[in-house]
């Protein structure tokens, strides 16, 4: 499931070992991805997170956790584990802004999961290669639900 970068935020997919063509995705969230140990980094290069994202209700900034909580399900449901968590470092501003420091828990992200669904398969990429993740399906009436739960979802510092 991993997918190589050809040209800034447009891919080519490999999925499950074929070469899915002429077939190309672009991201529409601009972000870079970074692990080490059991910490994430999200840089994004907006300043302002309270913009609208994809044209609709959620802002920004609830895309961007929301992205937090789908790699985190990504990479639980690959280590097969709910007792790991990981932390995320969230920085605006193409990294000149901290935007917190979060804990997401594998517990809290399939609970998540189970609450709100998976969607489409969109681009996580990080900064050696792109993987593609299902998106939490935040639509309808989970919207205002999920815009509550960011508000609520408070960095740990």
């Amino acid at each position: 499931m991993k997918a190589h970068l050809l040209v800034s935020s447009t891919i080519a997919l490999t999925f499950l070992g074929s070469t899915i063509s002429p077939q190309i995705v672009k991201a529409e969230l601009p972000m870079r991805l970074a692990l080490e140990g059991t910490t994430f980094t999200i840089v994004v290069p907006n300043t302002d997170t309270t913009q609208p994202a994809y044209n609709g209700k959620l802002r920004l900034y609830d895309a961007h956790i929301a992205k937090m909580f789908e790699v985190t399900y990504w990479m639980c449901s690959r280590r097969r584990s709910l007792y790991q968590s990981y932390t995320w470092v969230y920085q605006a501003d193409s990294g000149k802004a901290d935007m917190g420091t979060f804990k997401i828990g594998c517990k809290l992200a399939f609970d998540i999961t189970n609450a709100y669904g998976l969607g489409k398969i969109e681009p996580a990429p990080f900064d050696d290669e792109t993987y593609m993740v299902r998106s939490l399906n935040i639509t309808g009436g989970k919207v205002d639900k999920w815009i509550r739960f960011t508000n609520n979802f408070k960095p740990e510092k």
